[in-house]
C-alpha cells in the first residue's frame, strides 16, 4: 500500500511538472537603442547568445518603432504616459496612437487569465508601466540587477511573462561608427549584455520551460547620426530597430521582410493563446478601431510564407515625408489616425 501511494504521489508531481514546462512562457528582451547592424556585429564577435537568436529564429529585415519622440504629448498638451516615449506604450498595448492612458497592454490581458508577469526597466520614466504584477524601474541600477530583479519573481512566483528593459548600452554611445565596430566600448557593452541573455536563457533551462518559452529580442527605438546618445524623431536611423522572434514552431534562421513595434504585442498575446488586446477602453476615445492596430505576424511560423500583407503603417508614414519626419509627435500621430481609419473603412466597405 505504502508503495502504491508513493507511486501515485510520483505520477502527480511528474504530470503537474509536465503541465507546467509545456504552458507558454514568454521573454521580451528589449535592448536600448538595439539596432541590427550592431546586434549582428555582436554576434560575430563573441556574442553567442545573439548568435544563436539570429540562426534559430526569425530576425526582422525591416523592423521599425513607433515614433521615437520623446514626449508623446496629444493636442491638448497632455502627457497621458508621462516622460515614456511611445515606442515603449507600442511594445505593450499593440497600438499606433494613444488616445488616453485608460489602455489595455499585455500585462492587464495575461492578469485575466492569472498569468503572472514583471517589468523591469532601467529608467525612471518607465515607472508609468505599472500594470505588470511586479514591477521595477530605476535609472542608477546596473543592467544585471534589472536581471536578478526579473528572475527572482521567475523563480518565486512562477511568472510567466518577462519583460525587460535592458538601459546602459546608452551610456557607451559616441556615435555611429562604434556600432559596428568590435573594439569599441559600445560592442563591448553588447558582450555584457550577452551575457545576462544567457543568465536568463539558463534560468528557463534549469526551470524545465526553455522548449515552450518565446523570446521577442528587440529595441524601443533606434539611434542617431551624431555623438550624442539620442534618438530625434527627424531623423530616419531613429525609427530602425532590431527585431528578433524565437520560440516553438518559429523558424530557424530565417528572416521576415518587415514588422512594426506594435506588431510585439499581438504576438506576445497570441504566444499566450489569449483574446485579442482591448486596445482603447476609454469611453472618450472615438477613433476607430480602438483596438489593437499591429500585425499578427503568421509568417514568422513554420510552414507559413515570407510575406504577409502587412500595412505598414510607419513605413509609409516615413515615405509620405521623404524620410525627414518631424520631431513633434502630433505629426506622426496624425499620419498613423489617418492610415488606420483609412484601413479600417476599407474592410468595413469589403
Amino acid at each position: 500500500m505504502i508503495k502504491k501511494n508513493f507511486v501515485l504521489i510520483l505520477f502527480f508531481f511528474l504530470t503537474v511538472n509536465n503541465i507546467l514546462s509545456s504552458q507558454p512562457n514568454v521573454l521580451v528582451f528589449i535592448v536600448d537603442g538595439l539596432q541590427t547592424d550592431a546586434a549582428k556585429t555582436a554576434a560575430e564577435n563573441g556574442a553567442d547568445n545573439f548568435k544563436y537568436f539570429i540562426e534559430n529564429g526569425v530576425t526582422v529585415e525591416e523592423a521599425y518603432c513607433s515614433s521615437p519622440s520623446p514626449y508623446l504629448r496629444l493636442p491638448d498638451g497632455s502627457l497621458p504616459w508621462g516622460t515614456s516615449s511611445p515606442p515603449n506604450v507600442a511594445i505593450h498595448t499593440g497600438t499606433h496612437v494613444f488616445e488616453s492612458r485608460q489602455m489595455d497592454d499585455i500585462f492587464l490581458s495575461t492578469k485575466r487569465a492569472n498569468i503572472k508577469s514583471v517589468f523591469s526597466g532601467g529608467a525612471d520614466n518607465y515607472k508609468e508601466f505599472n500594470t505588470a504584477d511586479y514591477c521595477y524601474y530605476s535609472s542608477k541600477s546596473p543592467d544585471s540587477v534589472l536581471v536578478d530583479f526579473a528572475l527572482n519573481h521567475f523563480k518565486n512566483d512562477n511568472v510567466r511573462l518577462t519583460r525587460l528593459h535592458i538601459q546602459r548600452l546608452r551610456n557607451h554611445w559616441v556615435g555611429p561608427e562604434g556600432k559596428t565596430d568590435p573594439n569599441s566600448d559600445y560592442q563591448k557593452y553588447l558582450l555584457h549584455v550577452d551575457k545576462l541573455l544567457g543568465k536568463l536563457i539558463a534560468a528557463f533551462k534549469e526551470a524545465d520551460v526553455w522548449d515552450s518559452t518565446y523570446v521577442i529580442f528587440s529595441a524601443d527605438h533606434g539611434m542617431g547620426e551624431t555623438k550624442h546618445s539620442d534618438h530625434p524623431a527627424s531623423v530616419a536611423s531613429s525609427w530602425k530597430v532590431f527585431m528578433n522572434f524565437y520560440g516553438p514552431r518559429i523558424k530557424k534562421g530565417k528572416t521576415i521582410p518587415y514588422a512594426e513595434a506594435p506588431d510585439m504585442a499581438v504576438m506576445i498575446n497570441h504566444f499566450f493563446k489569449l483574446p485579442p488586446l482591448k486596445g482603447h477602453t476609454d469611453t472618450n476615445v472615438t477613433i476607430e478601431p480602438k483596438g489593437p492596430t499591429g500585425t499578427l505576424l503568421t509568417n514568422i511560423f513554420e510552414g507559413q510564407p515570407y510575406k504577409i500583407d502587412h500595412p505598414k503603417f510607419i513605413k509609409r508614414y516615413l515615405e509620405s515625408v521623404n524620410w525627414k519626419p518631424s520631431d513633434e509627435f502630433g505629426e506622426y500621430r496624425e499620419a498613423m489616425i489617418n492610415y488606420i481609419t483609412k484601413i479600417n473603412l476599407l474592410c468595413f466597405l469589403g
